[in-house]
């Protein structure tokens, strides 16, 4: 591998980990920030690889700052909102390689199709070798933010230069959501695309998905456009992952919700009018992810009840076949959609069945092609499942727990709070297996992750802490 060209700027951090189940605080790396600069890798690499040198990089934003720990309230931790990148390596994530935005650059990211609650959705936009980040960022104007885009580059984005503003298509009738822009190859010609969601104007319910075909040039511009009207609000998109022998990627709507699991369509997209784009009703459920479950080399999709329920009167169930299970939709799903494979999920307290899952991802934990979901429960850690001979089945074991610290700047006493969260599930050292992800944040609304630790499923391969990033 390239050594990592690492750029003396304002918001790029250089800091040496720690490991083990209590990292200290990190401290100024001795190397004074030289190197060489990373090639661009080829298209098929891990698409979170920002700088293009062959490993995954870890994506999160975060509220917290080391020089204002206990602000409070929405409104404050948004204005203090970061996105940071920890560069991958043969070695593991490297937190002494990182690149942290200034605040507010980047107000929100997209989902990643792969699954993990705030993992961001990544792809090469402009066909350069590095992948971008499609993200909702702070351009002036209306406090929402816009859609926008973060470019990769060799040594990952430049915290000095500005997100660029998507030229998307709008009039008086649409105007973009709070949605943030989300990457898939939509037409299978090998270039990625992005969607944005617009909401009507005169409508309460009406939405529009402009499709933004790439390549991009520099200045956000797509190389053509079209759109799907919709009937509906639409609560958030999950995109499948480009796929290794290229075609077309698939869409999935997550419908607005007040409080339930909210319904799920898939969209079949493909070249042509995407309002040509064939639609299927598939179960409810808020948590999901594109991959190869079965293990038979095609995507496969999982969705699955994160407990959520709509608290008003008459409304507080879900139908037996969303209640606390898992729903995995094998290959295709072409009209008529079969019955999925189905299962419960992991117990998750004596109470409420499904009340804590808070977090599904597609993991292959040992490389064998066939993934499997890590399910992570509010205040318990992280369970592992199985598709096996037409069934869903948990992995035996002992669930995956980490927690972080009683006492001290980033410590609570709050026993459920100090469990870690599942994050992510990526090969960041690029050895063919994936490595899970889970996070311990401080604050009342997960949004400040500061402790990470990177495991083999069981064991740790290291840990860190962020919470100093900022000073």
């Amino acid at each position: 591998m390239s050594p990592r060209r690492l750029v003396p700027l304002t918001g790029l951090l250089l800091v040496i980990a720690a490991c083990g189940n209590d990292p200290g605080v990190p401290t100024q790396d001795e190397s004074g920030g030289s190197g060489s600069q990373s090639t661009p890798r080829p298209r098929e690499y891990e698409a979170d690889d920002v700088n293009g040198d062959g490993f995954a990089d870890l994506l999160f934003l975060t509220d917290h700052d080391a020089e204002n720990p206990n602000a409070e309230g929405l409104g404050a931790l948004d204005e203090l909102r970061r996105l940071m990148i920890v560069y991958g390596s043969s070695d593991g994530l490297d937190p002494a390689t990182r690149t942290v935005l200034p605040r507010r650059t980047v107000l929100a990211v997209s989902a990643s199709g792969r699954g993990g609650p705030d993992r961001a959705g990544t792809a090469d936009l402009d066909g350069d070798g590095f992948t971008d980040i499609p993200v909702r960022a702070d351009l002036g104007g209306d406090p929402r933010g816009g859609h926008a885009v973060v470019w990769g580059a060799p040594a990952g984005p430049d915290p000095d230069t500005a997100p660029t503003a998507l030229a998307a298509p709008s009039d008086d009738e649409w105007l973009d959501s709070f949605l943030p822009p989300v990457a898939g190859d939509f037409d299978g010609d090998g270039a990625a695309d992005l969607v944005v969601v617009q909401e009507s104007v005169t409508e309460a319910d009406g939405s529009l998905l402009r499709v933004l075909y790439g390549p991009f040039d520099r200045d956000g511009a797509p190389a053509r456009t079209g759109r799907r009207p919709l009937d509906g609000w639409v609560g958030a998109l999950v995109p499948e992952p480009l796929l290794v022998n290229g075609g077309p990627t698939r869409l999935l709507i997550r419908w607005g919700d007040d409080g339930e699991q909210p319904r799920n369509s898939l969209l079949r997209t493909g070249a042509g009018d995407p309002a040509a784009w064939e639609e299927s009703e598939l179960r409810a459920g808020a948590l999901a992810a594109f991959a190869d479950l079965d293990g038979d080399g095609g995507t496969d999709l999982a969705l699955a009840d994160n407990g959520s329920r709509n608290n008003e009167p008459g409304f507080g169930t879900e139908a037996p076949e969303v209640d606390h299970r898992v729903n995995v939709y094998p290959g295709a799903v072409t009209a008529p959609v079969p019955d999925p494979v189905s299962g419960d999920l992991p117990a998750a307290d004596a109470e409420s069945a499904g009340s804590s899952v808070h977090g599904l991802a597609a993991c292959d934990l040992d490389g064998d092609g066939q993934d499997e979901l890590a399910v992570g429960a509010q205040g318990l850690g992280v369970d592992l499942m199985r598709v096996a001979d037409g069934r869903i089945e948990a992995v035996t074991g002992d669930r995956l727990t980490r927690r972080g610290p009683e006492s001290g700047p980033i410590g609570t006493d709050d026993e459920t709070a100090r469990v870690a969260r599942l994050f992510s599930c990526a090969d960041y050292d690029a050895d063919g297996s994936d490595e899970l992800v889970l996070v311990y944040g401080v604050g009342p609304y997960d949004t400040s992750p500061v402790r990470w630790w990177v495991t083999d499923g069981t064991e740790d391969e290291s840990s860190f802490d962020s919470a100093a990033f900022t000073s």
